[in-house]
């Protein structure tokens, strides 16, 4: 004979418990990135989609090299960058209370409805997350459209990191496709390397940790598809301190097109040391951040990140000039084409969260877990629409960009 639970209240913790673990083991990316603090977030009943919470980010500073600071002391100014809660993986079935009546009931519930949903969230989830990610990263490396992931181009994603001073541990990251693998596979096989590593290489068809990266799989990668204009130029000279938006001239009129995500260049705008402000041999690179299209005069306002800073008073110096009008920008890759965008990072790059939801006091049963930072909640309640008996299961989160700095599209 079957043993019943005793009490059907207990069934929502068995289920959230269970749902919150299957979800984080099938997360990648998400488990490779900061987690905001629980402190930024707890305190309230529950969270909604929309709402946003704030988390602290690392002081900036610069060293001066006068021993007597007294003309040269810095306030301790310390950030906060927004995390909207606006990624959500929901899911809702139609089930029989009789299920959840016995253990044996419990046991088919788990394996048939639980288990493959929280597997099908974690996928929903990651690629959200990860969209999100790249759109936002302003670094690039890579030949656009033949990219053979050799070691020299993983190296200049390494490069990159390097400048912008980000720390050499072992929280860097190299996250990408099976097609970039396989191609990595093949550029490393007659190279020397660990035999550990090679081992991965022959049996199991990837790297391992290789060129600075611990090398990270996923299927959920974005392709960026550039706009159909590639070709113009700043019209209005930037002059503000901390700018977020740059206006173009000499796109197509009126259809012209620069869409999020894409990365480019600004003829005379270089890179600087985060730390010495002295420019750098290559250009700073910028992501436009919301689609853009032109007006009649062939003009558009695009916004773009990062923010750009001229002054080293602050410690936020990142250019050497600001943009002026006729500078000739160059995006990467062509006009109209999709180009699939891997990702280099330090763990340190993003801040993601998960938060518990406001959830219902008299339901048939309610409950939400927590686990390794991933929070899980599952509802079961009567639809009176409907005359069933409907279960649920939600996830709310998002991400914010601690350090973007440190995060690099490899480019396919």
């Amino acid at each position: 004979m079957a043993n019943t639970i005793s009490n059907i209240k207990d069934v929502g913790g068995v289920i959230a418990k269970a749902g919150a673990k299957v979800f984080e083991d099938n997360l990648g990316f998400a488990k490779s990135i900061g987690k905001a603090d629980e402190s930024d977030f707890n305190g309230k009943n529950g969270y909604k989609a929309g709402d946003t919470i704030y988390v602290n980010q690392p002081m900036r500073s610069r060293p001066t090299s006068a021993f007597d600071q007294t003309s040269t002391i810095q306030d301790v100014v310390e950030t906060t960058a927004p995390l909207p809660l606006d990624i959500i993986s929901s899911q809702a079935f139609e089930v029989n209370s009789e299920e959840f009546a016995t253990d044996i009931g419990m046991n088919r519930v788990m394996q048939r409805i639980i288990k493959p949903a929280a597997i099908s969230m974690a996928h929903d989830f990651e690629n959200k997350l990860l969209a999100k990610a790249i759109d936002g990263v302003f670094n690039s490396v890579g030949t656009a459209g033949s990219n053979q992931f050799d070691v020299d181009s993983i190296l200049a994603a390494r490069e990159l990191l390097n400048k912008n001073l980000c720390p050499k541990d072992d929280k860097r990251f190299f996250l990408h496709d099976s097609t970039a693998g396989r191609k990595a596979v093949n550029a490393r096989k007659s190279l020397f390397q660990s035999s550990a590593e090679i081992a991965k290489q022959y049996k199991q068809g990837f790297v391992g940790m290789a060129d600075g990266f611990t090398w990270l799989e996923s299927e959920m990668l974005k392709t960026h598809t550039n706009g159909n204009d590639v070709a113009f130029e700043v019209r209005t000279t930037v002059s503000t301190e901390g700018a977020t938006s740059l206006v173009v001239e000499g796109l197509t009129t009126t259809t012209g097109t620069v869409t999020k995500g894409t990365v480019f260049t600004i003829d005379s705008v270089y890179a600087v040391h985060p730390q010495t402000g002295e420019t750098q041999s290559h250009l700073q690179q910028f992501v436009v951040t919301a689609d853009a299209t032109a007006d009649g005069s062939g003009y558009a306002t695009l916004s773009i990140s990062p923010a750009i800073y001229t002054s080293a008073s602050d410690g936020l110096q990142n250019v050497s000039a600001f943009p002026a009008d006729g500078d000739t920008i160059t995006p990467v890759g062509s006009a109209s084409t999709g180009y699939k965008q891997n990702l280099a990072f330090h763990e340190s790059a993003f801040r993601m969260a998960t938060v518990p939801l406001i959830m219902p006091k008299n339901a048939e049963f309610a409950a939400q877990e927590t686990y390794k930072g991933m929070t899980f909640s599952v509802v079961y309640d009567w639809d009176q629409l409907k005359r069933s008996m409907v279960l649920r299961l939600d996830v709310l989160g998002g991400l914010c960009f601690e350090r973007p700095e440190w995060a690099v599209k490899v480019t396919a």
